[in-house]
C-alpha cells in the first residue's frame, strides 16, 4: 500500500465513512442467498454425486472436545467429539457474481431437503451399542455448501469407545483407545482421504489438552484401511480391485498418565522400606531384628494401600506391584535369617559359658559370620538399587 492509499483510508476514518454493508446491501445479499438455497434444494437428490466417474473422497477431521470419563475396570472411555467431513459435489457449483458475491450457504440438517445427499458413515467399536450409529443421524449437523462445489458437514457427538489397557508400566503407563469410521460404499465410489486427522482450528474448540482423571491426551493417529471382500484387510489397492473393497478409517487416541500424586504414594514408602532394610546390614542383631519387624509391619500396611492405588490388570501384575512383592519377600527372608542368626549366637554363647563343644553350632556360626559380613556390604547397595528401580519402573 502506497502513501496515497494510506492517506485515503485515513481520511475515510476521520470522516467516519461507514465501511459496513448498508441495510439495502444486506437485503440484496439475503435475497440472493435464499434464491441460491432454493436452487440447491431443487438440484439436490439422494443419489451419490460422481457415480460412474471418480470416487468421492471424504476428508474427515476430528477434534476431541472433552474426555468425560475413563473407566479402567471396564476398559472404556467416554468423550465428546467434533467431526468436520468435507467432500465435493459438482452439482452445486455456481458463480458468485450471479448471486451478489454469495460464496457459501449454510444451515442445519433439518433446513435442507431430506433428499440432500450426505455420505453414510458409521461408527464402529461401540461397546455400549449393538448397532453402529450413523455419524450424520444427529439432527444438529451443520452443512455448508460453497460455490466451488465443496460440501462441509460439521457434527458434534458423544461416544464410548474401547481401550486396550496394559498397566505393566504403571504409574508411567501409556494407553491406547480406538474407534473406526466405516462406510458401506465400495472404494470405486467412496473413499476416506489418507491424511484425515485431528483438527483444532476454526471448526473445533480452541487449542487445549483434553484430559480425564489421571490421563491426558498426548496424540492421535488416523490410518486408512480397506476391507477386501469382507475378509481381508489391506492398506492399498495394489493387487486388489477397488470395486471389491470397502474403506474404513481407524482413529487411535494415545493417553499418558499424568497423576503426580500416585508416584509419590508409591515411591516414598518403598524408598523408606529400602533404606531401613539396608540399615539392618550394619546394625547389631537385636536392633536389626526390631527394624526388620517394623519394616514387615510397614510393608503390610503399604501393600494394602498400594492395592487400592494399583489398577486392575487383566494381563498381569504391574512391574511396580511385582517390585513391592519382591521387597516384602526379601524383608521376610532377612527377618528369618536374623532370627536364626540370633538363635545360633545364643547357642554359641551358652556353649562357651558351659565349656561344652558343639561342632554343629561352630560350623553354622562360621557361615553366619560370613553371611553377616556379606549383608553388611550387600544390603546398603541393595537399598540404593531398590530406590533406583522404584524411580525408573
Amino acid at each position: 500500500m502506497d502513501i496515497s492509499e494510506g492517506l485515503t483510508l485515513l481520511s475515510m476514518f476521520t470522516l467516519n465513512v461507514g465501511l459496513e454493508p448498508t441495510a439495502a446491501e444486506n437485503q440484496m445479499r439475503y435475497a440472493a442467498e435464499q434464491k441460491l438455497r432454493n436452487e440447491i434444494l431443487i438440484n439436490a437428490t439422494a443419489s451419490m454425486p460422481g457415480r460412474g466417474s471418480n470416487p468421492i473422497t471424504a476428508i474427515t477431521m476430528l477434534h476431541v472436545d472433552h474426555l468425560r470419563d475413563l473407566d479402567q475396570s471396564k476398559g472404556t472411555m467416554s468423550m465428546s467429539l467434533s467431526f468436520l467431513v468435507t467432500w465435493m459435489d459438482e452439482r452445486f457449483r455456481w458463480d458468485p457474481k450471479d448471486y451478489h458475491s454469495v460464496r457459501s450457504v449454510n444451515g442445519d440438517k433439518p433446513s435442507w431437503s431430506s433428499a440432500f445427499w450426505v455420505p453414510n458413515i458409521q461408527i464402529a467399536d461401540m461397546p455400549s451399542s449393538q448397532k453402529s450409529p450413523g455419524l450424520f443421524m444427529n439432527p444438529g449437523v451443520e452443512i455448508t455448501v460453497e460455490s466451488s462445489g465443496t460440501v462441509k458437514a460439521f457434527v458434534r457427538t458423544s461416544m464410548t469407545i474401547p481401550c486396550y489397557f496394559n498397566f505393566g508400566d504403571f504409574p508411567r503407563d501409556y494407553q491406547n483407545c480406538s474407534f473406526t469410521l466405516l462406510s458401506p460404499y465400495y472404494a470405486d465410489e467412496f473413499q476416506f482421504n489418507d491424511w484425515s486427522t485431528i483438527n483444532s482450528g476454526k471448526y473445533g474448540t480452541p487449542d487445549q489438552v483434553p484430559d480425564t482423571g489421571d490421563f491426558e491426551l498426548i496424540g492421535m493417529e488416523a490410518r486408512n484401511y480397506y476391507l477386501f471382500l469382507g475378509t481381508q484387510i489391506v492398506e492399498n489397492f495394489k493387487g486388489y480391485s477397488p470395486r471389491y473393497c470397502r474403506g474404513f478409517l481407524r482413529y487411535t487416541l494415545m493417553l499418558k498418565r499424568m497423576n503426580k500424586l500416585i508416584p509419590t504414594l508409591i515411591h516414598a514408602p518403598m524408598d523408606a522400606i529400602s533404606v531401613f532394610v539396608g540399615l539392618t546390614g550394619i546394625l547389631p542383631d537385636q536392633e536389626a531384628l526390631m527394624t526388620l519387624i517394623s519394616c514387615i509391619g510397614f510393608s503390610m500396611l503399604f501393600a494394602m494401600q498400594a492395592a487400592e492405588v494399583l489398577p486392575d490388570n487383566f494381563n498381569g501384575m504391574p512391574t511396580i506391584g511385582i517390585l513391592i512383592m519382591v521387597m516384602m519377600i526379601e524383608t521376610i527372608l532377612l527377618l528369618t535369617y536374623k532370627i536364626f542368626s540370633i538363635y545360633c549366637r545364643n547357642r554359641k554363647l551358652k556353649a562357651i559359658k558351659g565349656k561344652n563343644e558343639d561342632r554343629f553350632i561352630d560350623q553354622i556360626y562360621k557361615y553366619i559370620k560370613i553371611g553377616d559380613k556379606a549383608l553388611m556390604v550387600a544390603l546398603p547397595f541393595q537399598a540404593a538399587w531398590n530406590v533406583y528401580l522404584t524411580r525408573n519402573v
